[in-house]
């Protein structure tokens, strides 16, 4: 933090200097209005003190040079008692405060003290509506189970500290989307969420996407290339099935953690970084101890604080909940003007187990408001894996996905032209384009 104070009176000056010794912030001072523009233009500074009469370039300038580049710096006016009106006058030209000399410590740094505290303010506000727009533009964790309100409502205590977190579940519950809550709800909303999923990358891909590697460091490095784990500075870093991390990089991962800095293949020197670790897996870290698979300390260096997401066959009241959240996602995505499930598709959503947890609830919908073509998702057109149908709910089906492709068939054969596909399939050509209607069939999207 910097004060900028610009007063021509040397003695001034010094008196606020000694005023600022055992004060949290940098003082900067300026003997003159032409000074402080210069050094305020520099960059850096966060409050400005000045005084009104100066020659040459006075308060008043100063006021207007700092609104210009930036209005949100508050400007602290210093005035004689005979020029309180003037100090008045500057307030609603929108300076942030003003002090009546002669100066006493107690004033002084209470004035200043009062106007970092209202730029802490604003910059947490500002800090909280960046990261609420972005936690709002994106899914985010929903549940009123019992199971799902313990895990929601320890998001924001979680997030607020730098600790380790380890979110633990099986394929599909949504560690992730809690990774990215804990990101948003923190002090870091406004940095960057690098995730990287350590099973799907091998060994020495995994170390290199991590840490970065210099050019020629092997065959392909072409370019100098940063890591992840540098991207990710001041932010947070997202390591997904941590879990599948090698031997070899598991060593290397635990002294990033320790030092809190990485060295990029094929270089010397070394990176510090200032990044958060948030960790998700679906095995069990206890018994990958056991068999030897994951090392005991970085165990404990990641799993600070673990968080276990119940799979969805557990918290089964939250399936219309979530239902009904994806619904009106895709219904949007994809401009259907699909309004609701049905009580008996609700039931029949509830009563499926859900291997694949929400990822597979997602799908399911998302699926099902694209082929649909009523307003309301019945039972019928819910197709899940293992179910059973009646004879007349399978002949539906065979017959509706029948209908459909055999109208269009017909349409790209005669290159859109309604009358000639009707003609072709020996139907009248009103009941063809009814046929088309009834399944949102586009004729012009098989026009030649």
């Amino acid at each position: 933090m910097k004060v900028l104070v610009v007063d021509d009176d040397p003695n001034t000056r010094y008196l606020i200097e000694v005023f600022c010794r055992d004060e949290d912030y940098d003082l900067v001072l300026a003997s003159d209005g032409k000074e402080a523009i210069h050094i305020f233009e520099q960059g850096g500074i966060n409050i400005v003190v000045s005084d009104i009469r100066m020659p040459e370039v006075d308060g008043q300038a100063v006021l207007e040079a700092v609104q210009k580049i930036n209005p949100e710096i508050p400007v602290i006016i210093m005035t004689s008692y005979g020029t309180i009106e003037e100090a008045v006058n500057f307030l609603q030209s929108g300076a942030h405060d003003y002090i009546t000399k002669p100066l006493t410590r107690e004033v002084f740094c209470h004035r200043v003290r009062r106007a970092v505290e209202k730029l802490h303010m604003t910059r947490e506000i500002l800090r909280l509506k960046t990261s609420l727009k972005v936690y709002t533009d994106r899914d985010h964790v929903i549940g009123t189970s019992r199971a799902m309100r313990s895990v929601i409502e320890k998001l924001p205590a979680i997030a607020q500290t730098d600790a380790s977190v380890v979110v633990y579940g099986e394929s599909g519950t949504g560690k992730e989307l809690v990774a990215r809550t804990i990101h948003y709800f923190s002090k870091r909303a406004s940095k960057p969420f690098v995730p990287v999923n350590c099973g799907a990358l091998p060994e020495n891909l995994l170390e290199s996407e991590l840490f970065g590697y210099k050019r020629g460091a092997f065959t392909d490095a072409h370019t100098d290339t940063p890591g992840l784990a540098e991207e990710a500075h001041t932010g947070t870093l997202f390591l997904d099935e941590v879990g599948e991390i090698s031997p070899k990089v598991q060593v290397k991962l635990l002294r990033f953690l320790q030092e809190k800095e990485i060295k990029p293949l094929g270089s010397t020197k070394i990176i510090r970084t200032d990044v958060r670790i948030v960790s998700a897996t679906n095995k069990n870290l206890i018994e990958a101890i056991a068999d030897g698979s994951f090392r005991e300390d970085l165990y404990y260096r990641l799993n600070i604080i673990p968080i276990h997401i119940p799979p969805l066959r557990e918290r089964k009241e939250d399936i219309p909940l979530l239902a009904n959240h994806f619904l009106r996602k895709f219904s949007q995505e994809y401009d259907r003007k699909v309004k609701d499930i049905s009580p008996l598709a609700l039931q029949k959503l509830v009563g499926y187990n859900w291997p694949g947890n929400i990822r597979e609830l997602e799908n399911k919908i998302q699926q099902t408001v694209v082929v649909t073509n009523s307003n309301v998702i019945t039972p019928e057109e819910l197709d899940l894996p293992g179910e059973t149908r009646t004879f007349k709910e399978e002949k539906r089906k065979l017959v509706s996905e029948f209908e459909q492709n055999y109208a269009s068939k017909m349409l790209s054969l005669n290159g859109g032209n309604i009358t000639r596909a009707a003609k072709a399939a020996n139907m009248d050509r009103k009941n063809f384009w009814q046929l088309l209607k009834k399944y949102k069939i586009q004729a012009q999207d098989y026009s030649e």
